[in-house]
């Protein structure tokens, strides 16, 4: 049974658990190593800056840390309030190279930085969708809301809510609409295998 890492309301990425408690990525991975063989993961790479289209400057750091279902990278925005800001995440083999799916992710992470969904209303406050007639973004637990729900959304790493994100679409009332729900990691696996491990205790579990 896999120590599955737990998520906590407002949480932007899963803690490691292992034992009901929990434990730093280098923690994790150092029990992950030693019931199942599988090379100690490297530390992250230092932080990177980015910059989108209207001038802000965005510190994404990286994550390094092996799920039950492969290696994954993540890059997440700092300085920002929980649950807000850019964030990236791409899932590798087991056996992946680990700077290959920093590549990735820093790649995805320039490619969508670089790209402004919404542009400031001109004849209002607020915003308008921008020339691409498209939107992207992901959903996030809501304070305000009952149990967190409606959830409001981040769109250029800005948190707003649903009724913000309808106001910034008027322009196309009548217009016909998709919407598209996709995961948060981008599967770049060759497989799908899934590590089983015993429950944890004992020496290793220490």
């Amino acid at each position: 049974m896999w120590p599955w890492p737990a998520r906590t309301a407002g949480s932007r990425t899963p803690i490691p658990r292992w034992g009901g408690v929990q434990v730093c990525d280098r923690c994790f991975d150092r029990r992950i190593a030693a019931y199942t063989g599988l090379p100690r993961l490297p530390d992250p790479p230092p932080p990177i800056v980015l910059s989108g289209p209207d001038g802000r400057r965005h510190r994404l750091r990286f994550r390094v840390w092996r799920a039950a279902t492969g290696i994954e990278v993540q890059l997440e925005e700092t300085g920002v309030s929980v649950g807000e800001g850019y964030q990236f995440a791409v899932l590798g083999d087991h056996d992946a190279e680990v700077d290959d799916l920093v590549t990735q992710v820093r790649s995805m992470a320039g490619t969508e930085i670089a790209r402004q969904y919404l542009e400031p209303a001109s004849h209002r406050a607020g915003w308008v969708v921008g020339d691409d007639d498209a939107v992207a973004g992901r959903l996030v637990w809501n304070d305000e809301g009952e149990n967190g729900k409606p959830y409001n959304v981040v769109v250029d790493g800005r948190t707003m809510t649903w009724e913000e994100l309808g106001i910034a679409m008027e322009p196309y009332e009548g217009w016909g609409f998709r919407l598209v729900i996709e995961d948060r990691v981008h599967d770049a696996r060759s497989d799908a295998q899934i590590i089983e491990l015993p429950c944890p205790g004992g020496p290793a579990d220490a």
